[in-house]
């Protein structure tokens, strides 16, 4: 993982989630409340923005200029966006429901896996240019691979990732039981590979997203 420098760290721990340890590169280790039912210590990166967790809920509001992109040429990059994730040890499935107050273009939410800056992927619900709120993703090894799936008409989806071995699956629902498969990819990395949730706002002053009804299971 690469240090990553923050001048604020905006946390806010409310209602069973109360010990936090400042790493020396920003990132902060949270004590995992037993709502989310996830065995791992919880990181976050808050890159000036903030984080909410409450029992099963998690919220994260993303400050304008914040998002998790490479173009295609991978020319271009930026990685600020803000974060809490995971590293599991084994095979996974994780999957939440993300509820999105969106303003602009490029509004975000998403499901992501990450090596490091170079080698990732995001399951996004996005504002689109076009103004509709759909499904997009992004599987980056150097150079970016955007690809939009589908429109969604509320501000409500269900993502979620499957992983065997060193294959990823993303999925998404509507209500949370029938999953429906939108891509897979392979994504080998000698780091450990990281898991979680990501909010980005690249036009917007600030842009929130609220995960909940997350299962994790391994």
């Amino acid at each position: 993982m690469k240090n990553i420098i923050l001048n604020t760290i905006n946390i806010i721990i409310v209602s069973g989630l109360f010990c936090l340890s400042l790493f020396a590169n920003g990132e902060q280790i949270a004590e995992n409340p037993q709502a989310l039912a996830i065995p791992y210590d919880l990181i976050t990166e808050s890159h000036q923005s903030n984080i909410i967790i409450s029992d099963d809920i998690i919220t994260i509001m993303a400050e304008k200029g914040t998002d998790l992109y490479t173009n295609s040429s991978g020319s271009s990059a930026i990685d600020n966006a803000p974060r809490i994730y995971f590293t599991p040890k084994a095979d996974f499935s994780l999957s939440a429901k993300l509820n999105a107050n969106f303003t602009s273009a490029y509004d975000g939410g998403a499901l992501y896996v990450y090596s490091d800056s170079n080698n990732w992927a995001k399951l996004l619900f996005e504002r689109f240019k076009s103004g509709e709120n759909g499904i997009a993703s992004t599987v980056t090894k150097s150079f970016g691979d955007d690809a939009y799936h589908n429109s969604i008409t509320n501000n409500e989806i269900y993502f979620k990732i499957v992983k065997k071995e060193n294959t990823f699956t993303f999925y998404y629902s509507t209500n949370g039981e029938v999953w429906l498969y939108r891509r897979s990819f392979n994504l080998s990395s000698q780091a450990s590979i990281k898991v979680g949730f990501i909010a980005q706002s690249p036009l917007s002053k600030t842009h929130q997203v609220e995960y909940s009804n997350i299962v994790f299971n391994e």
